[in-house]
C-alpha cells in the first residue's frame, strides 16, 4: 500500500514539536498510532515501524520529543505532555478515527507513553517496548549509574553528543552510541535531575491509573539497558487486559528491527486497532 507523508509542527505545553505524519491512500477515516522514540534519537528511529504500520492501513505520527531533533525545549519530567499533544494532533486529523488510536513507545518513549496513557481514557491500545522498570524494588544497574551521575551534576542542563556519552552507557557501548548520534545527526538537550522524574512517577502513579484498553509489553532477555526483570515487574502491576511478549536474547533496540519479534507486536497492534482476532494468538510467553 502506498502512503502520503507530511512534515508537521504542533504545539506542546512547553514549545513547538516537529513530527512526521504518514497517511494511507484513500479517504479514511483510518486507525492511528503515535510512535514515541527513545532517548538520544528522534522521530527517524521510529520511521521504519511507521512505514510498516501505514502499509497495513494505520495512520502513524512520529515526532521529536522536547530537547530532541528539530523540536524546541529541554527534556524534563514533563515529556509525557509531548505524547498527549501528539495524540490530540492525530485525533484532530480529518482522515483519522479519533476513537481508534494507539500509543507505541520505545525505552524512554515507552515510559512517557505509559504516563500519557494514564491520562487518556479513549485509547484503543498501548505497546510498551523495552521500558525501564524496577528490579526487586530498585532501579536496574544502568539506571542506578545514571542516578549517581545526577547527584554529581545537580540540575545542570547538558547537551549530547557534545558532552560525551549518555550516563549509564560508558565504555565501548557509550563510544559507539555517541558516534552513532553524530553520524545520524541526533541531538539531546536534557535536565537529568528533572528528567528522571519520569521513572519515579511511572512507578508511583501511572501504572495503577491506566485504563482497561489492551496493553502489550515487549522486551528482550538480553537487554542490558533496561533489564527484563523490570519489565516483568511493570507487567505484573498493570491491570488486564494485558499481554507480554518476551524474546530470548536480543538487545535494547531489537524489537524495532525487522524480524519475527517486530512482526509479532505489529500484528498484535493492527489486530487491536481493527478488532480482528486472527493472528493475535501465541504472543504470550517467549519467542
Amino acid at each position: 500500500m502506498r502512503w502520503h507523508t507530511e512534515s508537521i509542527d504542533f504545539a506542546s505545553e512547553d514549545g513547538m514539536l516537529y513530527g512526521e505524519l504518514l497517511l494511507p491512500r484513500g479517504e479514511g477515516p483510518f486507525p492511528g498510532a503515535v510512535l514515541c522514540h527513545g532517548m538520544g534519537t528522534d522521530h527517524r528511529a521510529m520511521r521504519p515501524v511507521a512505514q510498516r504500520l501505514v502499509r497495513k492501513g494505520v495512520a502513524t505520527l512520529t515526532f521529536d520529543f522536547r530537547g530532541h531533533g528539530k523540536s524546541e525545549g529541554i527534556v524534563d519530567e514533563n515529556a509525557h505532555r509531548d505524547v498527549i499533544a501528539a495524540l490530540r494532533f492525530l485525533c484532530s486529523h480529518s482522515k483519522v478515527n479519533p476513537k481508534c488510536i494507539a500509543l507505541v513507545g520505545h525505552s524512554f518513549g515507552a515510559g512517557a507513553a505509559i504516563l500519557a496513557s494514564a491520562k487518556m481514557k479513549d485509547l484503543r491500545a498501548l505497546v510498551s517496548i523495552s521500558s525501564p522498570g524496577e528490579v526487586k524494588g530498585q532501579p536496574g544497574e544502568v539506571l542506578a549509574s545514571v542516578y549517581r551521575k545526577v547527584v554529581q551534576l545537580g540540575s545542570v542542563v547538558l547537551e549530547y553528543p557534545r558532552c560525551g556519552a549518555l550516563p549509564g552507557s560508558g565504555g565501548l557501548a557509550g563510544f559507539i552510541f555517541r558516534l552513532w548520534m553524530r553520524i545520524r545527526g541526533y541531538r539531546l538537550r536534557i535536565n537529568w535531575q528533572s528528567a528522571l522524574g519520569i521513572g519515579q512517577r511511572l512507578r508511583s502513579v501511572a501504572l495503577e491509573q491506566m485504563g482497561d484498553f489492551p496493553k502489550l509489553f515487549v522486551h528482550c532477555e538480553g537487554d542490558t539497558i533496561a533489564p527484563y526483570e523490570g519489565a516483568l515487574d511493570t507487567y505484573e502491576r498493570v491491570e488486564p487486559p494485558k499481554e507480554l511478549l518476551l524474546s530470548k536474547g536480543g538487545f535494547h533496540s531489537s524489537p524495532l528491527l525487522p524480524g519475527r519479534l517486530r512482526e509479532g507486536w505489529v500484528t498484535w497492534l493492527v489486530c487491536a486497532l481493527t478488532q480482528v482476532k486472527e493472528g493475535s494468538e501465541g504472543l504470550r510467553g517467549k519467542t
